[in-house]
């Protein structure tokens, strides 16, 4: 079955709900069952209730593991990532740090991609650190190199590919084939691409994650993250979750089940509108390089077309100087259909000024210039275009 029949047919069983074509949105905290029996072997982890969707669940008998709603969304992400299991936290941010905590103790060694989203690495310098994790940043260009790197206590090695800032794309199946000879744990965040342009798993990474935030719901109405990993590594993330009491609404489940359902025509569009302001952007004196995976002139562009079935429209530009708050501001505020945000993946257009200052310490920050990063929503990408021009006229 192709990704674009499983994100309409799977988690899906009409006859079984009364022939609606929704699953219904099971909004209970309390599992009941008819004897203590029952219960008990419930307890003890015996799945009582046979579940619609293939679970997951770490506990049976209680409501915080999740019900048929969660199961049914559970499903269709486990079968595009190709995982063994799948985990839905409350936002993208906790899917990484609730990962993080499964895999590592104190002692432990973790080399985390220099172009990390910056709450990964608050987290690392903040959290881990203070609970005895080291945490070295590398080079997200370093590919095999990154054996040179590993400590005989380094026990993950964090990717994300590309950066969401200045959208680096790393050697994925380099830096694999390292961890794996050294029984290394790899973890990817893979938010950018979504499952459609990029499977790690079965590139050999142990876990993949996702802000279902942003182009998995795409509806920007819901914070929600999502863990998938490979049959060796659930039992660590189901334990985790399970002693950290991690759980999601069922209606906020219902929510991403209507929007991924749409994943797929939607991104078709977006790399359509893409292209169409990349083209535009090429030309634009004010625009010194474009930071895009898919742009043929970025560094990154060759280990895109290695590893990615697509590009999504998020990405970077760095402008031919460095231009006061109150220069970007004339060009910015005043955007007719561009609002200044920090996230992305959802209907609206987005923007917002970038600032590396401290978020980079294995590699020298090149970009003296003022960078900008973009979002392109569903809007017309001529109305996007011209938005950006006359931007651009204001800038001076």
């Amino acid at each position: 079955m192709k990704d674009t029949t499983k994100i309409i047919h799977k988690g899906r069983k009409a006859v079984e709900h009364f022939g609606t074509v929704n699953p219904p949105i099971c909004q209970t905290s309390t599992m009941i069952f008819p004897t203590l029996a029952d219960y008990d072997k419930a307890e003890e982890g015996e799945i009582f209730y046979k579940p619609l969707f293939t679970s997951n669940t770490t506990d049976p008998a209680y409501g915080i593991a999740g019900n048929q709603t969660h199961f049914a969304l559970q499903e269709i992400l486990r079968e595009l990532e190709n995982a063994a299991s799948c985990y839905l936290t409350s936002s993208g941010l906790s899917a990484i740090t609730v990962t993080l905590v499964g895999l590592l103790e104190a002692g432990d060694h973790l080399l985390m991609v220099d172009c990390v989203y910056g709450p990964t690495r608050r987290f690392c310098n903040k959290i881990l650190a203070k609970n005895g994790v080291e945490t070295t940043y590398y080079n997200p260009e370093i590919g095999a190199d990154i054996a040179k790197l590993i400590k005989p206590n380094t026990k993950v090695i964090f990717m994300e590919s590309p950066g969401s800032l200045t959208f680096e794309a790393q050697d994925i199946s380099a830096i694999v084939k390292v961890a794996k000879e050294r029984n290394i744990k790899t973890v990817i965040d893979n938010s950018w691409a979504t499952p459609l342009y990029l499977k790690p798993l079965d590139l050999g990474v142990d876990v993949s994650i996702h802000a279902v935030t942003k182009f998995i719901n795409g509806g920007s109405d819901l914070l929600m993250g999502a863990i998938l990993s490979n049959k060796e590594t659930s039992p660590r993330i189901a334990n985790i979750v399970k002693n950290l009491g991690i759980s999601v609404s069922a209606y906020d489940c219902s929510l991403v089940l209507r929007g991924i359902r749409s994943l797929k025509a939607r991104l078709d569009y977006q790399q359509k509108t893409l292209k169409k302001v990349l083209a535009y952007l090429k030309t634009e004196p004010k625009v010194k390089e474009i930071l895009c995976p898919a742009f043929e002139g970025f560094s990154g562009y060759n280990m895109w077309k290695k590893y990615f079935k697509g590009a999504t429209p998020l990405f970077s530009i760095r402008l031919d100087n460095k231009y006061t708050n109150e220069q970007l501001a004339k060009a910015i505020d005043n955007y007719e259909y561009i609002s200044v945000g920090a996230s992305w993946g959802g209907f609206e257009s987005l923007v917002r000024v970038l600032k590396l200052d401290g978020v980079r310490t294995a590699v020298s920050n090149r970009y003296n210039n003022t960078l900008i990063r973009y979002y392109l929503g569903l809007e017309d990408a001529d109305d996007i275009i011209n938005d950006l021009k006359e931007g651009f006229k204001r800038l001076s």
